[in-house]
Protein backbone atom coordinates (compact mmCIF):
# COMPACT_ATOMS: atom_id res chain seq x y z
CA UNK A 1 0.00 0.00 0.00
CA UNK A 2 1.80 3.51 -0.94
CA UNK A 3 1.12 6.40 0.57
CA UNK A 4 -1.54 7.41 -1.04
CA UNK A 5 -3.57 5.17 -0.60
CA UNK A 6 -2.37 4.78 3.30
CA UNK A 7 -3.67 8.73 2.93
CA UNK A 8 -7.17 7.85 1.66
CA UNK A 9 -7.89 4.89 3.64
CA UNK A 10 -7.13 7.48 6.92
CA UNK A 11 -9.59 10.39 5.08
CA UNK A 12 -12.63 7.73 4.87
CA UNK A 13 -11.90 6.55 8.39
CA UNK A 14 -11.90 10.14 9.80
CA UNK A 15 -15.22 11.06 7.60
CA UNK A 16 -16.94 8.10 9.12
CA UNK A 17 -16.41 8.89 12.58
CA UNK A 18 -17.16 12.19 12.07
CA UNK A 19 -20.16 10.98 10.95
CA UNK A 20 -21.33 8.92 13.72
CA UNK A 21 -20.13 11.75 16.28
CA UNK A 22 -22.29 14.12 14.32
CA UNK A 23 -25.33 11.99 14.13
CA UNK A 24 -24.97 10.93 17.46
CA UNK A 25 -24.50 14.51 18.74
CA UNK A 26 -27.88 15.68 16.47
CA UNK A 27 -30.01 13.06 18.18
CA UNK A 28 -28.37 13.75 21.88
CA UNK A 29 -29.53 17.78 21.32
CA UNK A 30 -33.29 16.22 19.93
CA UNK A 31 -33.74 13.80 22.80
CA UNK A 32 -32.58 16.37 25.73
CA UNK A 33 -33.80 19.54 23.86
CA UNK A 34 -37.01 20.98 26.03
CA UNK A 35 -38.37 22.11 22.76
CA UNK A 36 -39.06 18.75 21.29
CA UNK A 37 -41.13 17.46 24.23
CA UNK A 38 -44.55 16.63 24.39
CA UNK A 39 -46.57 19.39 26.24
CA UNK A 40 -49.63 19.13 23.76
CA UNK A 41 -52.02 15.95 23.20
CA UNK A 42 -54.54 15.66 21.24
CA UNK A 43 -57.89 13.39 21.27
CA UNK A 44 -61.39 13.52 21.37
CA UNK A 45 -62.42 12.82 24.63
CA UNK A 46 -65.15 9.93 25.31
CA UNK A 47 -66.27 9.76 28.81
CA UNK A 48 -66.02 5.95 28.83
CA UNK A 49 -62.33 5.98 28.23
CA UNK A 50 -59.42 6.37 30.89
CA UNK A 51 -56.62 8.49 29.51
CA UNK A 52 -54.55 8.86 32.67
CA UNK A 53 -51.68 7.18 30.38
CA UNK A 54 -51.74 9.30 28.00
CA UNK A 55 -51.88 11.96 29.94
CA UNK A 56 -47.96 10.61 31.46
CA UNK A 57 -46.86 11.21 28.30
CA UNK A 58 -46.55 14.93 28.88
CA UNK A 59 -42.69 15.81 29.14
CA UNK A 60 -41.48 12.99 27.19
CA UNK A 61 -38.88 13.25 23.91
CA UNK A 62 -41.46 13.52 21.03
CA UNK A 63 -38.62 11.58 19.30
CA UNK A 64 -39.45 8.84 21.20
CA UNK A 65 -43.08 8.14 21.37
CA UNK A 66 -43.90 4.89 19.64
CA UNK A 67 -46.61 2.12 20.13
CA UNK A 68 -45.12 0.81 23.17
CA UNK A 69 -45.95 3.77 25.04
CA UNK A 70 -49.43 2.95 24.57
CA UNK A 71 -49.81 -0.58 26.01
CA UNK A 72 -50.81 1.01 29.37
CA UNK A 73 -53.37 2.35 27.53
CA UNK A 74 -54.83 -0.60 25.62
CA UNK A 75 -55.06 -2.52 29.04
CA UNK A 76 -56.90 0.03 30.60
CA UNK A 77 -59.37 0.57 28.31
CA UNK A 78 -59.79 -2.77 26.85
CA UNK A 79 -62.97 -1.79 24.29
CA UNK A 80 -60.09 0.46 21.91
CA UNK A 81 -59.23 -1.59 19.04
CA UNK A 82 -56.31 0.37 17.84
CA UNK A 83 -54.98 4.05 18.29
CA UNK A 84 -52.49 5.26 16.12
CA UNK A 85 -50.74 8.68 16.58
CA UNK A 86 -49.14 11.74 14.20
CA UNK A 87 -46.29 13.80 15.82
CA UNK A 88 -46.88 17.70 14.91
CA UNK A 89 -43.39 18.82 15.74
CA UNK A 90 -42.11 20.31 17.65
CA UNK A 91 -44.17 19.06 20.89
CA UNK A 92 -47.76 18.30 19.82
CA UNK A 93 -49.40 14.72 19.73
CA UNK A 94 -52.72 14.46 18.02
CA UNK A 95 -54.10 11.04 18.40
CA UNK A 96 -57.11 9.00 16.82
CA UNK A 97 -58.83 6.42 18.88
CA UNK A 98 -61.26 3.40 17.03
CA UNK A 99 -63.10 1.88 19.55
CA UNK A 100 -64.07 -1.59 18.65
CA UNK A 101 -67.17 -2.88 16.92
CA UNK A 102 -70.11 -4.33 19.61
CA UNK A 103 -70.77 -7.75 17.68
CA UNK A 104 -73.39 -9.89 19.96
CA UNK A 105 -75.24 -9.50 22.96
CA UNK A 106 -74.55 -12.68 24.59
CA UNK A 107 -76.71 -14.38 27.13
CA UNK A 108 -74.90 -17.35 29.34
CA UNK A 109 -77.14 -19.64 30.82
CA UNK A 110 -75.50 -21.84 32.18
CA UNK A 111 -75.49 -20.27 35.85
CA UNK A 112 -78.23 -18.71 37.98
CA UNK A 113 -78.81 -16.07 37.45
CA UNK A 114 -77.94 -15.54 33.72
CA UNK A 115 -74.53 -13.45 33.13
CA UNK A 116 -75.70 -11.00 30.18
CA UNK A 117 -72.51 -9.28 28.21
CA UNK A 118 -71.50 -7.66 24.61
CA UNK A 119 -68.96 -8.77 22.74
CA UNK A 120 -66.70 -6.66 20.56
CA UNK A 121 -64.47 -7.48 17.64
CA UNK A 122 -61.50 -7.29 19.04
CA UNK A 123 -63.05 -10.30 21.59
CA UNK A 124 -63.25 -8.14 24.33
CA UNK A 125 -66.38 -9.11 26.74
CA UNK A 126 -67.66 -7.13 28.72
CA UNK A 127 -70.67 -6.96 31.32
CA UNK A 128 -74.12 -5.16 30.19
CA UNK A 129 -77.97 -5.95 30.04
CA UNK A 130 -78.12 -3.35 27.11
CA UNK A 131 -78.96 -5.56 23.82
CA UNK A 132 -78.00 -1.96 21.66
CA UNK A 133 -79.83 -3.53 18.70
CA UNK A 134 -77.23 -6.31 18.64
CA UNK A 135 -77.56 -9.91 17.21
CA UNK A 136 -78.84 -12.18 20.20
CA UNK A 137 -76.56 -15.07 21.34
CA UNK A 138 -78.14 -18.06 24.33
CA UNK A 139 -75.60 -19.99 25.44
CA UNK A 140 -77.69 -22.54 27.23
CA UNK A 141 -74.84 -25.82 28.20
CA UNK A 142 -71.43 -26.24 27.49
CA UNK A 143 -68.25 -26.08 27.65
CA UNK A 144 -67.92 -23.25 24.86
CA UNK A 145 -64.86 -24.49 22.62
CA UNK A 146 -61.91 -22.30 22.49
CA UNK A 147 -62.56 -20.19 19.26
CA UNK A 148 -66.37 -20.28 19.56
CA UNK A 149 -66.62 -16.30 19.93
CA UNK A 150 -64.08 -16.05 17.24
CA UNK A 151 -66.90 -17.48 14.77
CA UNK A 152 -69.59 -15.77 16.12
CA UNK A 153 -67.82 -12.35 15.09
CA UNK A 154 -66.97 -14.52 11.90
CA UNK A 155 -70.60 -15.11 11.46
CA UNK A 156 -72.04 -12.21 12.06
CA UNK A 157 -69.42 -9.91 10.18
CA UNK A 158 -70.39 -12.39 7.47
CA UNK A 159 -73.94 -11.05 7.54
CA UNK A 160 -73.69 -7.50 7.89
CA UNK A 161 -72.86 -7.91 3.81
CA UNK A 162 -76.32 -8.55 3.42
CA UNK A 163 -79.53 -6.62 3.94
CA UNK A 164 -80.52 -8.17 7.12
CA UNK A 165 -81.43 -6.41 10.39
CA UNK A 166 -79.16 -8.18 12.77
CA UNK A 167 -81.70 -6.99 15.61
CA UNK A 168 -83.98 -10.09 14.44
CA UNK A 169 -81.15 -12.40 14.75
CA UNK A 170 -80.98 -15.09 17.85
CA UNK A 171 -78.29 -17.89 18.12
CA UNK A 172 -78.74 -20.38 20.68
CA UNK A 173 -76.07 -22.65 21.70
CA UNK A 174 -77.27 -25.58 23.81
CA UNK A 175 -73.91 -27.02 24.09
CA UNK A 176 -72.92 -29.20 20.74
CA UNK A 177 -75.27 -27.13 18.32
CA UNK A 178 -76.11 -23.56 17.03
CA UNK A 179 -79.56 -22.40 15.92
CA UNK A 180 -80.49 -19.28 14.43
CA UNK A 181 -83.90 -17.80 14.37
CA UNK A 182 -85.01 -14.53 11.91
CA UNK A 183 -88.69 -13.79 12.59
CA UNK A 184 -90.12 -16.92 10.66
CA UNK A 185 -86.76 -18.67 9.69
CA UNK A 186 -85.47 -21.61 11.57
CA UNK A 187 -81.93 -22.92 10.46
CA UNK A 188 -80.19 -25.73 12.15
CA UNK A 189 -76.14 -25.08 11.69
CA UNK A 190 -74.26 -28.13 13.42
CA UNK A 191 -71.67 -27.18 15.25
CA UNK A 192 -69.71 -23.66 16.06
CA UNK A 193 -67.11 -24.11 13.42
CA UNK A 194 -67.17 -22.39 9.59
CA UNK A 195 -69.25 -20.11 10.53
CA UNK A 196 -67.95 -17.75 7.90
CA UNK A 197 -69.62 -20.14 5.06
CA UNK A 198 -72.52 -20.89 7.00
CA UNK A 199 -73.31 -17.48 7.58
CA UNK A 200 -73.24 -16.74 2.96
CA UNK A 201 -75.80 -19.48 2.97
CA UNK A 202 -77.72 -18.30 5.77
CA UNK A 203 -77.43 -14.44 4.78
CA UNK A 204 -78.97 -16.02 0.86
CA UNK A 205 -82.03 -17.39 2.56
CA UNK A 206 -82.93 -14.30 4.43
CA UNK A 207 -82.29 -11.69 2.49
CA UNK A 208 -82.06 -12.62 -0.96
CA UNK A 209 -84.33 -15.68 -1.55
CA UNK A 210 -86.61 -15.97 1.49
CA UNK A 211 -87.53 -18.91 3.66
CA UNK A 212 -90.32 -19.36 5.96
CA UNK A 213 -89.83 -22.36 7.60
CA UNK A 214 -86.88 -24.65 8.31
CA UNK A 215 -83.35 -24.78 7.11
CA UNK A 216 -80.45 -27.63 7.97
CA UNK A 217 -77.11 -26.82 7.01
CA UNK A 218 -74.82 -29.79 5.58
CA UNK A 219 -71.53 -30.91 3.90
CA UNK A 220 -71.13 -32.41 0.60
CA UNK A 221 -69.42 -35.49 0.54
CA UNK A 222 -66.01 -33.59 0.27
CA UNK A 223 -67.04 -31.46 2.38
CA UNK A 224 -66.29 -28.78 -0.36
CA UNK A 225 -69.56 -27.04 -0.22
CA UNK A 226 -72.22 -26.25 2.65
CA UNK A 227 -76.11 -27.36 1.58
CA UNK A 228 -79.18 -26.38 2.29
CA UNK A 229 -82.13 -28.43 3.05
CA UNK A 230 -85.26 -26.38 3.07
CA UNK A 231 -88.74 -27.32 4.36
CA UNK A 232 -90.47 -23.58 3.41
CA UNK A 233 -94.11 -23.05 4.11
Amino acid sequence: MNYSDIERQTFKTFLAFSTLVLTFLVLFFNLSSSVYRVSTISYIENEDLNYSSIERLLGISIWLVDDYYFQDFYDENPTVEIISIRKQLPSTLITNIIISEQIAFIEDRRQVPSMTSVLYKNLHIERSQDINNLPKVVIENGPVEEGFYEEIITFVLTLKKYSINLNNIDILFDGESLYVSHLDTEVSMGDASDLGRKASVIGYYIAENPCSGEIRLIYSEDGSEIRAITKCN
